[in-house]
């Protein structure tokens, strides 16, 4: 008796073995459990039903098995849907990136790289962290509009850009405030002027020109100051940007006098 439990458990101990071999080998379980054929239809099934985990074992076990049919591409853009609705938005940046790059030619080019840069987008930082994300993701919807004008989401992707062009003009005003706090009034310049002349829709533009008449102040550059403080009175800037230079121009025109 105790012989025959013994074997018992050593057959269910290699049944396990080999279904995590399978695993390993590329495989799933899930597949395993299925006979080791991947099915787009479940997968897409259970994608509708917002099952996204299932989803993505079953297409992922489809790309892997099927590397080259014609439905292959959506697998993998589906694929890349379901990361992004778990918010994995590194693993879906990698389904979408190997459609636009294996698949040129799919009608799902477009969707995907909208997606790809959306993807940036959502993990992009705010302007005092790092902008690698924000930067990439501008790239990328510059690529959108400029491959894809007409598209449904083109309208989207321009208002994704201003944003992200913003915060990086936000970046720089931050960096030049900073060095002009610690009174490195050269730096302070270079990113004020960066932002003005880079961004100049920007609102951190107006910002930059405020405190670059500090600036410039500072460097006994007193003439130069009252020259940009007058071309913010002659600006777009907000109202409260042109009172506030209006108010630093008439502090610097009586202490002139």
């Amino acid at each position: 008796m105790i012989r025959y439990a013994a074997r018992r458990a050593l057959a269910r101990a290699g049944v396990a073995a080999l279904l995590v071999l399978a695993s390993g080998c590329g495989g799933s379980l899930r597949e395993a459990a299925v006979g080791g054929v991947a099915s787009f239809d479940r997968g897409k099934e259970e994608f509708d039903r917002g099952q996204w985990l299932d989803a993505i074992a079953d297409f992922k076990a489809y790309v892997e098995q099927f590397p080259g049919t014609e439905k292959t591409d959506d697998a993998l853009f589906y694929l890349g849907e379901a990361y992004f609705r778990t918010k994995d938005y590194a693993l879906a940046s990698g389904q979408y990136d190997r459609l636009i790059r294996d698949f040129p030619g799919s009608p799902l080019h477009p969707d995907a790289l909208f997606q790809l840069a959306r993807c940036d987008d959502l993990q992009s930082r705010p302007a005092a962290l790092d902008q690698t994300e924000t930067t990439r993701s501008i790239s990328r919807y510059k690529e959108f509009l400029e491959l894809y004008p007409e598209h449904k989401r083109a309208a989207e992707a321009k208002l994704r850009l201003e944003a992200l062009t913003d915060r990086l003009a936000e970046k720089r005003w931050r960096n030049g405030r900073l060095y002009f706090r610690l009174r490195h009034y050269d730096a302070a310049e270079y990113y004020f002027r960066s932002v003005i002349q880079n961004y100049p829709a920007s609102s951190w533009a107006s910002e930059s020109q405020l405190f670059l008449a500090d600036v410039l102040v500072r460097k006994k550059k007193r003439a130069e100051a009252v020259t940009v403080l007058r071309a913010v009175e002659e600006s777009v800037a907000s109202a409260d940007v042109k009172a506030r230079a209006q108010k630093r121009l008439r502090e610097l025109e009586g202490a002139k006098e």
